[in-house]
């Protein structure tokens, strides 16, 4: 759906789409599919306005043209849905409102969503892009159907057999190392609560350098109750990411450790660690039937056959929208005002 969101609807309706040309305005363009419909020059205006707001750009007659295509592709795939009796309902907008900050977060407001889409070159509001994403995908469903079926056929041997040989490059494992840890988070903690929870890991660290052969059940134990909590298996990768990502105190603590160490207190402003070292795994070229770094229960197979599947779907969605596009111009009446472009 990329092509469809950035030539429909990254520049169009950044106003509603009904407003109407006063006696003093001029028209930028006029479009017939099943009505008439004229975009006003201060329409244009408008939406190159907000736009470059949006971006800090100044934009040029070429992007002003730019905007204008979008805005009647916009409005011609609207008439097509209107004539067709292709539409959505405002439960299913809301839903797909309610799915999109979902993905971002569980606490994503409707200002996060619109800088999200923004992020992606979306400069419409988000009810907006949700609409005419849910119609373009009813009209693939709808007029599609066969079409769509063959580019969700599961991906082939040597489709996955030749994507993986194009990406073998970046499908590297780093160092990893295997860890647990007991820890306690002093975040906003106050004085006394600092003092109580040192002495709580001191504790810790005194009974395993006794017997290290008691962390697991120290992980066991782990819990509010016990004053301090445990993350039982987490693989750490040697990259620059995961040292700002946890820490230097803690990651360079983790790769000086061989396996089956435990380490003395770590401690950081954000709280006390103690790590046991379990498994180390050397950098290696990733396979096929390896596991995706960072999800255990994915394999690299499964990883590029999902890629190229969606690939597929992605190059369908581009070529129907630009075929929909390039059918509705040639079937509408659209006269441009290029002496009025000027501005």
């Amino acid at each position: 759906m990329k092509r469809f969101s950035l030539l429909i609807l990254a520049f169009a309706g950044l106003l509603s789409f009904a407003g109407a040309q006063t006696t003093i305005d001029k028209p930028a363009a006029t479009i017939k599919l099943s009505k008439q419909e004229i975009i006003s020059l201060r329409q244009l205006k408008t939406d190159v306005e907000k736009l470059e707001k949006a971006t800090g750009t100044k934009l040029d007659a070429a992007k002003i043209r730019q905007i204008l295509d979008a805005r009647i592709n916009s409005m011609l795939f609207l008439q097509y849905c209107e004539r067709e009796k292709i539409i959505v309902s405002d439960s299913e907008v809301n839903a797909s409102i309610t799915t999109l900050k979902a993905n971002l977060g569980t606490k994503a407001t409707d200002a996060d969503l619109e800088t999200a889409l923004r992020a992606q070159g979306v400069f419409v509001e988000p009810k907006v892009y949700a609409r005419q994403r849910l119609l373009f995908q009813a009209y693939v469903q709808t007029k599609k159907a066969a079409e769509l079926k063959l580019a969700t056929v599961e991906p082939t041997a040597d489709e996955i057999l030749k994507a993986y040989d194009l990406a073998k490059s970046s499908l590297l494992m780093p160092d990893t190392m295997r860890v647990s840890i007991l820890y306690v988070d002093i975040r906003g903690k106050s004085d006394a609560d600092i003092k109580k929870a040192r002495e709580t890991i001191n504790g810790l660290a005194a009974t395993l350098k006794i017997n290290p052969g008691k962390f697991d059940e120290l992980n066991l134990r782990a819990g509010d109750a016990a004053g301090y909590k445990s993350i039982p298996n987490l693989y750490l990768e040697k990259t620059t990411e995961n040292r700002t990502t946890f820490g230097p105190e803690l990651f360079d603590a983790v790769f000086k450790l061989k396996a089956g160490d435990i380490s003395p207190v770590i401690e950081s402003s954000t709280g006390y660690r103690i790590v046991r070292a379990n498994e180390f795994m050397a950098q290696k070229q990733l396979s096929l039937s390896d596991t995706v770094p960072g999800n255990q229960n994915v394999t690299i197979q499964q990883y590029i056959a999902y890629q190229v599947a969606v690939g597929k779907q992605s190059d369908l969605m581009d070529k129907l929208e630009t075929e929909l596009i390039t059918q509705l111009r040639k079937e509408a009446t659209i006269k441009v005002y290029e002496e009025n472009l000027v501005f």
